[in-house]
C-alpha cells in the first residue's frame, strides 16, 4: 500500500515565547486521523502540557504531571460546581497503573435507573453507625459467611437442580406426618397414665401387705421353733426307754440260741442269708 502523502503546507504554528504554541493543520496520522490544532507547552525541566482536537472530533488533554480541575469559588454553598454530563456513551475512569479512584464528601450518593454492579475481589462496606438493606427481594448466596442461607432445605440442595421448594414441600409432609404420631401418642398418653396409677396401686397394696405376711411368717417360725423345743425332750426320752429294751432282746437267750440251732441244721437249710432255699426241695 502506498504511503499517504503529507502535504505540509497546509500547517501553521504560532509560538507564544519559548514555553507555548500552537498548531494547526499538522499532516501525521495517527488513531485519532490528523489534528485539527495542538495547544503545547513545557516546562524548563521538560514536563508537557497539551491540547488537542483530532480531525476525527476527539478532544485530547494531556499531562506530564499532575492536572488539576478547581472550580466553585465563587459559588453558593450547596450549589454545582463541576459538571461532567455525557449525551451519549459511557464515562469511564481508569487508573493504568497502580493506584487507587477515591470519591470523599458528606454524602455520596450513586444513583442508577437500572442496574449498579459492583466486581472486585474483596468487597467491604463499613458504617459507623448502621448499613440498611431495603428492597422487596434481598437473597445472598455463598458457601461461608452469615449471610449464606441457613435454612436446611437451602443447604441441602445448594449447587444441585433440586429445587428448594419442592424438597421443602417434602420435608414439610414429612414432619406433618411425624406430627400426626405424636398427636396418636398423646392421645394414648391417659392409657399409660392409667395403666401408671393401677400399676402405683398395686405395688402400694403389696407394700402394705408384705409386712404382715412378715409378721405372719415370723409367728411361723416362732411355732415351729416352740414345737422342736417340746418335742426334742420327749423324742430323747422315748429314745432312751426303747435302747434298752432293744439291747435286752438281743442279748436274750432266744435270740442267741436260734443262732446255734440255724447252725446245726446246716444240712437242711444250705446258703443261709442266701434266700434260706432247702438243699432237699
Amino acid at each position: 500500500m502506498a504511503e499517504r502523502k503529507q502535504n505540509w503546507y497546509t500547517r501553521f504554528v504560532k509560538w507564544f515565547g519559548p514555553s507555548l504554541f500552537i498548531e494547526t493543520g499538522n499532516p501525521r496520522v495517527d488513531a485519532g486521523g490528523g489534528s485539527a490544532f495542538t495547544l503545547f507547552s513545557s516546562t524548563k525541566r521538560g514536563r508537557k502540557f497539551s491540547l488537542g482536537m483530532k480531525e476525527s472530533g476527539v478532544v485530547q488533554l494531556n499531562a506530564d504531571s499532575t492536572l488539576e480541575i478547581v472550580a466553585g469559588q465563587d459559588n453558593n454553598d450547596g450549589g454545582q460546581d463541576i459538571l461532567i454530563n455525557s449525551r451519549n456513551g459511557a464515562i469511564d475512569i481508569k487508573v493504568s497503573k497502580n493506584g487507587d479512584v477515591r470519591i470523599s464528601g458528606s454524602n455520596v450518593s450513586i444513583s442508577a435507573d437500572a442496574a449498579i454492579d459492583m466486581k472486585a475481589r474483596v468487597i467491604r462496606l463499613q458504617g459507623k453507625d448502621e448499613i440498611s438493606l431495603q428492597a422487596p427481594y434481598i437473597h445472598s448466596r455463598g458457601k461461608k459467611g452469615n449471610l449464606v442461607p441457613k435454612t436446611w432445605g437451602q443447604v441441602a440442595t445448594f449447587g444441585t437442580y433440586i429445587g428448594v421448594d419442592k424438597f421443602d414441600s417434602f420435608i414439610e409432609k414429612g414432619l406433618q406426618q411425624a406430627a400426626g404420631i405424636v398427636n396418636e401418642i398423646d392421645d394414648l398418653a391417659p392409657e399409660f397414665e392409667s395403666l401408671a396409677g393401677k400399676a402405683g396401686d398395686l405395688a402400694k397394696g403389696l407394700g402394705d401387705s408384705l409386712p404382715g405376711m412378715a409378721d405372719q411368717l415370723s409367728g411361723v417360725t416362732g411355732q415351729l421353733s416352740s414345737l422342736a423345743e417340746t418335742a426334742a425332750p420327749q423324742l430323747q426320752s422315748i429314745a432312751g426307754d426303747l435302747a434298752p429294751q432293744l439291747q435286752s432282746i438281743a442279748t436274750s437267750p432266744e435270740v442267741t440260741q436260734l443262732g446255734a440251732a440255724l447252725q446245726e441244721q446246716a444240712g437242711a437249710f444250705a446258703n443261709l442269708g442266701k434266700g434260706l432255699v432247702p438243699t432237699g426241695y
